[in-house]
């Protein structure tokens, strides 16, 4: 299992950017699947960071943060 809750929000970023790269408008309900499973499974940790990762994949597609760095428009 991926472990992100002690990334940085740079690599959450780039996390970010690499799921809207390779899934599109669906990475976001993707995300949001992750984050039920990790809940359902016991690790609430790696859910929280999950949903930092959806904030920023919802900023991603709406244009309100740059590839280049974690700067929110």
């Amino acid at each position: 299992m991926m472990r992100l809750d002690n990334l940085p929000v740079y690599s959450l970023t780039k996390i970010a950017w690499a799921m809207f790269d390779a899934h599109g408008d669906n990475a976001f309900d993707i995300a949001n699947k992750t984050i039920i499973e990790l809940e359902n499974d016991g690790f609430n940790g790696a859910a929280d960071a999950w949903r930092s990762v959806k904030t920023l994949i919802e900023d991603v597609s709406l244009g309100r943060i740059g590839r280049a760095s974690p700067i929110i428009h």
